[in-house]
């Protein structure tokens, strides 16, 4: 056969450059990053996340390629493995496809990954040097496939653990990165939850007060105490900053600057003190309908149960407000003296602002 001397220089210098160790490192090593770019894909972009079936065979073809040098089929099976593992991988973090797709489309995409990582990683030999290649590796193998480092019994298996050991490293590093984005985005939710109840807030000072309705600053003030905003007909409530000392300015200014009887209710009521008790009675006498209940009570409680009962009948029957009437059933089925503990621990109930009128 008449080869040029030259061709089976180049072709020979080409087949000891093979190296099916390095070409197994390398990939194994890749295997981190290639499967984080799918993640990035999959994160961002999830329509595109399937493409990857087809590019990893392709970006896993280029390893081999790059790092091994081979031109033998045992390169071939290293990046059709390779590619497998990644794919492996890659439906176990569930980043293979979002919504409805189609399953013979995911496999097409596979199998052109394979066929891709197959074409790309084993180097061609050109067809100048066709004649020098066959002439070193036929009828008897070349001598560089028979090195430990590009044999199959060796780079196979080696693969393998390599393979696991990256993907165990891979699987790990993508669920804390999944962990962190969770905390980072819950972190997130958090401060503009936190941001969006601060904007809520009012000013508490009497001029920013003064364009406001007595019962909207009723609304914030059992806001600031409870916890939570509630529209003026009590159908929505959101969460809304606590504070006692905003709840009690509110009511304050509207004791001071508009010699309101509901705040002075419902301030007197929270406040057990003998200054409490004042401002309960202040406001019975401007003949709140809350003030005058509890006012009765209060007396039921410190001095004659009986007259107490007989004064809430008297209220009850009087009023045409039905929640006034309930809320006098309520006592008298409870009893004077279980009532008298809401004095022990007073609540600011909804019902002492849903019921205010400004007339």
């Amino acid at each position: 056969m008449n080869i040029e001397q030259d061709q089976l220089d180049k072709v020979e210098e080409n087949l000891n450059k093979q190296n099916g160790l390095l070409a197994v490192f390398a990939t194994a090593f890749w295997i981190i990053p290639f499967i984080g770019f799918w993640y990035v894909i999959h994160s961002y972009h999830p329509n595109f996340s399937p493409i990857m079936l087809l590019l990893s065979g392709l970006l896993v073809g280029l390893a081999v390629r790059i790092h091994g040098k081979g031109m033998t089929g045992i390169f071939s099976l290293i990046a059709v493995i390779a590619h497998s593992c990644i794919v492996i991988v890659a439906f176990s973090l569930n980043i293979v496809w979002t919504g409805t797709t189609w399953a013979f489309l995911l496999f097409g995409l596979y199998a052109a990954g394979v066929i891709t990582a197959k074409k790309v990683a084993r180097i061609e030999v050109s067809f100048e040097e066709h004649r020098a290649y066959s002439y070193l590796t036929y009828p008897k193998a070349h001598s560089s496939s028979k090195k430990l480092k590009n044999t199959w019994f060796v780079t196979l298996p080696i693969l393998l653990v390599i393979m696991a050991f990256s993907s165990y490293i891979a699987v790990v590093s993508s669920a804390f990165i999944q962990q962190y984005q969770f905390l980072m985005n819950q972190e997130k939710s958090n401060q503009q939850l936190s941001k969006h109840i601060e904007n809520k807030e009012i000013d508490i000072l009497p001029d920013a007060l003064n364009n406001r309705t007595t019962h909207d600053i009723l609304l914030y003030a059992y806001a600031y105490h409870s916890g939570l905003l509630v529209n003026k007909r009590s159908m929505h409530s959101e969460v809304f900053p606590k504070s006692e000392y905003k709840a009690k300015t509110l009511l304050k200014y509207l004791i001071e600057f508009r010699d309101n009887a509901r705040a002075k209710f419902i301030l007197g009521f929270l406040t057990v003190e003998e200054k409490g008790t004042a401002l309960l009675e202040e406001s019975a006498e401007q003949k709140d309908k809350y003030a005058r209940i509890y006012s009765a009570v209060r007396f039921g409680c410190y001095s004659n149960e009986n007259m107490a009962l007989e004064l809430l009948t008297k209220l009850r029957d009087s009023s045409s407000e039905e929640y006034i009437q309930e809320e006098i059933n309520s006592i008298i089925y409870l009893g004077i003296t279980e009532t008298c503990r809401d004095f022990e621990r007073p609540e600011f109930a909804l019902s002492f602002v849903i019921n205010y009128s400004e007339t």
